[in-house]
């Protein structure tokens, strides 16, 4: 197995990167509500604090990451006996028509465009009947002044430390339309989207 791209990042992440992403948890939990004895699917879990809110609503929770720095720590929040799974690129360890609710957060953008489709087929087929992917990535449909701006420069300049072929990515995302076309390639429908962050990030219900 090479190098552990998130090694060192795992090891902050809750510091730098949670005190962010918590309110677009609080969004994405609104925009659909958790509902007890769900299956939940996380892609790209990081340390696990969407997993452990959506436990903590009575869901079972199922964890997948490429990264073993961060399913490490996400094991440590969870504990021992935590569902969390090694992933290898696009493909996941997770039998068919198994998640209620796949999310998918922050994740498309940073990865290659073909990569993000076939990650999103694949969210496909382990959804459950009536299941739906929650995606949270960057938005593409206009900032709104103050707040887009200066968030979407804040996210640039991440992006940019995160390496080129990162930041790569993440501009070839952006170029292309976004989740919209993404989803469609995947053979996904998007049901319902929202704004957050002042237009800089977009949450969306997907169906099958």
């Amino acid at each position: 197995m090479g190098r552990d791209a998130y090694g060192m990042r795992a090891k902050v992440y809750d510091r730098v990167v949670e005190p962010m992403n918590a309110p677009l948890r609080r969004v994405a939990r609104r925009m659909c509500p958790p509902e007890p004895g769900w299956t939940v699917l996380d892609i790209g879990c990081g340390t696990g604090a969407a997993l452990a809110e959506y436990a903590d609503a009575g869901c079972q929770v199922i964890g997948v990451d490429t990264s073993p720095a961060m399913i490490e720590a996400a094991r440590q929040r969870l504990g021992s006996d935590a569902d969390l799974r090694l992933a290898e690129g696009a493909h996941l360890p997770v039998d068919d028509s198994t998640a209620d609710l796949v999310l998918v957060s922050l994740v498309l953008h940073s990865i290659s465009r073909s990569d993000a489709v076939a990650l999103l087929r694949e969210a496909a087929r382990v959804l459950a009947p009536g299941g739906r992917v929650l995606v949270t990535d960057f938005g593409t449909d206009g900032l709104r002044f103050p707040r887009g701006w200066a968030t979407r420069a804040f996210t640039a300049v991440a992006e940019i430390l995160a390496g080129p072929r990162h930041a790569g990515n993440a501009l070839a995302y952006l170029r292309h339309g976004g989740l919209r076309p993404l989803a469609e390639e995947a053979g996904l429908t998007v049901s319902a989207q929202r704004p957050s962050a002042g237009g800089n990030i977009t949450l969306a219900l997907l169906t099958a």
